[in-house]
């Protein structure tokens, strides 16, 4: 099966520019050696009854006298057109003199008086022959006749149609070319919707736009619009699979405050191992509601969803609110973003990886707080960097793997640094964990460069 339409067009179209003008030129060829030959026959029939003029009466006897036909080619020698008469009583022959002294051996076979036969013989040099010849009687009792013939070599004919085959071959060249034109004007024009519909895409694709709907030819105008359901059903399904993340986290926050509140009953009735168990229980619970909440939250790179997002805007407006808190009042935040550095990402996923990373640091720096942006050919680097205590290199796989809390005082549930790589992931990039310039832990994000994938796709 051809996978590119582009090589079926042409190789459809190589092969009609070759095939059919060889088909043409073979059908002319032949249909022009019928004429030749056709028209042949009736000069030849015409010099057969020009020559039966020369039988002639004189005193109640029949002569011959020969008559000279009016092509010249007849008297030059082994010119290729020939003539022959013979006696058939007195076996006399007369004979062109394009004959010289050959002898057209005759067909041993009965004539019908005055009826033209058609034969093939051999004349001089061996040659072959297309022969017509006549028997034309004495009188009406028919006891001597003559034979005549005239013939011409077939060389000749086949002369003419390779001098005609010779002056016609640029037409059938320039008819396959003109089929190479044809096709490549056709498939072009048949390329075109489809080309469109996948710049379309594209678009869709980037985020530029929503849906093909107008954008696409009308001989796609069904395509799209199935295309353009199929998305609205797959981001109605993801946004009722939220909901239902939701609603479900919402639902066990009553059940699992109500087990706390009786696990301290039964902490306060002097069973505290079996207290402790079920706050263990619970905390499994939260941790594990909070963390399908969260990946359920994830957009993903959906069709029509991702866009070109800057990342200054989002940086700078999570920094301001962060650096509002109470407790990050004391904190000095460096945010060194190039205005023109964009990723594509949906917005709310970029916003939860930027935040989540961030809060982290905020939770975990001393003193100050480092965001810098790296740009080059496929991808853009986001560097957060801290001067807290960092992670142990032979913690830092579980720290991504498992949403590990390390310190039991702060707040949140361990899951920013899990989730983040999970949104990173999602989007064909990496998040990286290693020791950072002012002490302590540097995250590196790499996402794809806005103009990675970007590019107008188009059919071959």
């Amino acid at each position: 099966m051809v996978k590119s339409l582009r090589f079926g067009l042409w190789a459809v179209g190589l092969a009609s520019a070759v095939i059919l003008p060889l088909i043409s030129a073979i059908g002319f060829r032949a249909a022009f050696e019928h004429h030749v030959q056709q028209s042949t026959i009736a000069e030849l029939e015409a010099d057969l009854r020009y020559m039966t003029r020369g039988l002639k009466l004189e005193n109640g006897v029949v002569t011959l006298v020969p008559k000279t036909l009016p092509d010249p080619r007849f008297e030059e020698p082994l010119s290729g057109l020939y003539w022959q008469v013979v006696d058939d009583k007195s076996k006399a022959i007369v004979r062109s003199g394009s004959l010289v002294t050959f002898t057209i051996e005759l067909p041993n076979d009965i004539l019908p008086l005055s009826t033209i036969h058609r034969h093939s013989a051999t004349g001089p040099d061996g040659v072959d022959l297309l022969l017509l010849e006549r028997r034309i009687p004495e009188g009406v009792e028919g006891k001597r006749s003559w034979r005549f013939a005239v013939a011409i070599d077939r060389a000749l004919l086949k002369g003419q149609v390779d001098a005609i085959m010779l002056d016609t071959t640029p037409v059938f060249i320039f008819l396959g070319v003109g089929l190479l034109i044809i096709t490549f004007v056709q498939g072009g024009m048949l390329m075109g919707p489809l080309n469109q519909a996948s710049r379309a895409l594209a678009l869709v694709r980037s985020g530029r736009q929503e849906r093909l709907k107008e954008m696409v030819p009308i001989e796609l105008e069904t395509f799209a619009r199935d295309f353009d359901a199929l998305l609205d059903a797959g981001e109605r399904q993801a946004r009722e699979a939220r909901e239902r993340a939701a609603d479900l986290a919402h639902s066990l926050r009553t059940p699992l405050a109500v087990l706390l509140a009786r696990a301290d009953e039964i902490e306060a009735s002097g069973q505290a191992n079996a207290a402790a168990t079920i706050r263990d229980i619970v905390s499994g619970l939260e941790h594990r509601a909070t963390r399908d909440l969260a990946r359920a939250n994830i957009h993903g790179p959906a069709l029509g969803r991702t866009v070109e997002v800057s990342l200054a805007p989002i940086i700078h407006q999570i920094t301001g609110a962060l650096a509002r808190t109470s407790i990050t009042e004391n904190l000095t935040w460096d945010v060194q973003v190039d205005p023109d550095h964009k990723v594509r990402l949906d917005q709310s996923d970029l916003t939860e990886l930027i935040g989540s990373l961030l809060d982290n640091a905020r939770k975990w720096a001393k003193s100050r707080i480092k965001i810098t942006t790296i740009s080059d050919q496929t991808s853009i680097r986001i560097l957060i960097e801290d001067d807290g205590p960092g992670i142990e290199p032979h913690q830092r796989r579980m720290a991504l793997s498992r949403g590990q809390k390390f310190d039991v005082n702060l707040s949140g549930t361990g899951l920013g640094l899990s989730i983040a790589q999970e949104i990173v992931q999602a989007y064909g990039g990496s998040l990286d964990l290693s020791d950072g310039l002012l002490g302590g832990l540097r995250v590196t994000l790499e996402l794809p460069h806005v103009g990675r994938g970007s590019g107008q796709t188009q059919l071959t």
